[in-house]
């Protein structure tokens, strides 16, 4: 592996029933990275997941059922305050389940913890979804761009300023689904705007979030656009629809950095997000990278 990635350990990550192992993460062929996710079945919540109790089948009676994934996270190594543009090509090996999540995606160097603890606060977090492909979805690609946090009084918890940026694979006029093929995420930022493409190809806002009380869905659903899907109104962010000032965008994207990459797959806990059935099988999913690739200006 790299010096500057690094295969990560997170146990129960966010109190839920997957964990991060660097067992996870390994090569194909010395040619891609794999991400691996696989069930394990337990007696207690300290037993450790290892290969001796990883089960495809269901969890018997007495048993508990966990997750072990990997991720793969890169050092601080782009500066956000410049020009940049990223490539990932990588191609999802999805087990057939719903709840099944991989993501591609950065960091700043903020974190959410003031946010989540302080009402009053306004924290310059930023992320960078290049890539987030839900099982439940197969043939969207959804990319977001969040920038600064908020205290949502409604959900009494921390929400990010986000455009949720959405592309419906049609190749051919017909949705296809995004897994068991190689394709090509990329991102560009030109120092005023963010864009995300699929294999060349934008991927459009589909609709922004700027407060509690804001929230605007972008879509035209009165037309078509030449591949059959509906077309957005906002090709392009305009952070000023945010409600976020300049300078806390300085710091978003250029106070708190350098940025870094993350590379992982989820299996989807919240009730909201259909995770997988513990009573079905759960074949194993991997995902492979071929290649991340960062072009930045001096």
């Amino acid at each position: 592996m790299p010096n500057d990635w690094e295969a990560k350990t997170i146990p129960n990550h966010l109190g839920s029933h997957l964990s991060y192992l660097p067992g996870n993460i390994g090569f194909v062929n010395n040619d891609f990275a794999q991400i691996t996710t696989r069930r394990h079945c337990v007696r207690s919540d300290n037993e450790a997941l290892t290969d001796s109790n990883t089960r495809e089948t269901p969890c018997q009676a007495g048993e508990k059922t966990k997750y072990s994934s990997g991720r793969l996270e890169s050092k601080p190594i782009v500066d956000a305050g410049k020009p940049f543009r990223a490539e990932i090509r990588a191609k999802i090996n999805w087990n057939g389940l719903v709840g099944m999540r991989t993501a591609l995606w950065m960091r700043n160097s903020e974190t959410l913890q003031n946010c989540s603890n302080n009402p009053a606060t306004n924290d310059p977090y930023g992320e960078l979804d290049i890539l987030e492909w839900y099982s439940t979805a197969q043939a969207y690609a959804w990319s977001s761009s969040h920038a600064s946090c908020f205290f949502s009084r409604k959900r009494n918890t921390w929400r990010t300023r986000v455009f949720a940026h959405r592309l419906e694979h049609r190749p051919g006029g017909m949705a296809t689904s995004l897994a068991y093929d190689w394709h090509v995420w990329a991102i560009e930022f030109d120092g005023q705007k963010v864009r995300y493409y699929l294999d060349g190809k934008l991927i459009p806002v589909s609709h922004y979030t700027a407060d509690d009380n804001t929230t605007v869905d972008v879509i035209d659903r009165t037309r078509f656009d030449e591949s059959g899907g509906y077309p957005s109104t906002m090709p392009d962010e305009d952070f000023a629809k945010l409600n976020v000032n300049r300078q806390m965008l300085d710091q978003v994207f250029r106070a708190k950095g350098p940025w870094y990459f993350i590379l992982n797959e989820y299996v989807e806990w919240e009730p909201n997000l259909s995770p997988p059935s513990p009573t079905d099988p759960f074949p194993v999913q991997t995902t492979w990278i071929d290649y991340v690739r960062l072009y930045q200006k001096n």
